[in-house]
């Protein structure tokens, strides 16, 4: 039975503010995006805690009444919040398994370590969550005792001490290799050609049938079918909207990971337009992630492969 329920129809009244409501954030994010990324530990990650930031205060400025002020703030507060329970919550699972199998207890695994370069460390997984946070709050973003007390729900005298803790560790900790990709590159590599040839067909048989396509900060499809049109647009010029001329792609590896790169020439400079990242499934690609409006991922990817990111918008045109 259709399921004809008028819920939606506000959807056309959101889609307006909610495309202003980024277009103003514009310039917090690229702090914000270090911030996120000096909690997560990388960039991918980073970018993941940003955008649930994004919905969840966007969220809050319908449902609460009090009008939200200090933005910046706000924003440094509700990622902090949402990591710290994010990683409360890995914890809590984490032992309920263990109790459920028997099992030993995991190693942690310290090797996604990243060069945060607003933080000037590359160390911060070494750090507990409340001295990463301490550190990035008061030496990255100069807030002071009391604001970082305050948005971490303790008092002045505690962060002082995560503050030394956590310089402390930073000062002995050693930086390990990345982890190893359970992506093969043949996958990557098959995937350039392919899209290089324009064979829909192949990439379609790489991916599973019911693959999810994300489109970072975007529109997320469940399905080839469904998700189509990410992957066919990928050759489209339209510069006036941003997507420049000679559209190619190379495959590379970024903190042990294979990846897609994607290049286009806009305003005369060649540079790197997106970023395809690929979730292995049982016998194909189980989720296809694109990193095309997301500047600051671009940006700070570009900056570790010595190459130059074409400046893309937060969002995708009207």
């Amino acid at each position: 039975m259709a399921d004809e329920h008028p819920v939606f129809e506000v959807q056309a009244e959101v889609r307006g503010p909610w495309r202003k409501y980024i277009d103003d954030l514009r310039p917090l994010r690229p702090e914000l995006f270090r911030f996120c990324c000096g909690l997560t530990g990388n960039v991918w990650d980073g970018e993941d805690l940003l955008q649930d930031v994004l919905l969840r205060v966007f969220g809050n400025l319908g449902k609460i009444n009090a009008d939200l002020a200090y933005p910046r703030a706000y924003l440094v507060r509700m990622a902090t919040n949402m990591w710290i329970d994010r990683i409360r919550r890995a914890k809590l699972e984490r032992a309920f398994v263990e109790e459920a199998t028997d099992d030993p207890p995991p190693v942690e695994d310290a090797s996604r370590v990243v060069d945060v370069r607003a933080a000037a460390n590359s160390l911060f997984l070494h750090l507990a969550p409340q001295e990463r946070a301490a550190v990035l709050l008061a030496d990255v973003l100069d807030f002071s005792l009391e604001e970082t007390a305050s948005m971490l729900k303790t008092t002045s005298g505690a962060v002082k001490s995560a503050l030394h803790r956590g310089r402390s560790r930073l000062k002995a900790a050693k930086a390990t290799p990345p982890a190893a990709s359970t992506t093969p590159r043949e996958v990557v590599d098959r995937f350039v050609a392919a899209l290089t040839a324009k064979d829909f067909q192949a990439i379609r048989a790489l991916c599973l049938a019911d693959v999810t396509i994300d489109m970072v900060g975007g529109a997320g499809f469940d399905g080839y079918e469904a998700g189509k049109m990410v992957v066919e647009h990928a050759h489209f010029v339209m510069p006036d909207w941003g997507f420049g001329e000679n559209p190619h792609w190379r495959a590379a590896v970024y903190e042990g990971e294979p990846i897609v790169l994607g290049f286009r020439t806009l305003g005369g400079v060649e540079g790197l337009n997106e970023i395809w990242r690929f979730e292995r499934g049982e016998g194909g690609v189980a989720k296809l992630r694109l990193y095309c409006f997301n500047p600051d991922v671009l940006a700070a990817v570009a900056k570790d492969l010595g190459l130059v990111a074409l400046k893309r918008p937060y969002r995708s045109p009207p």
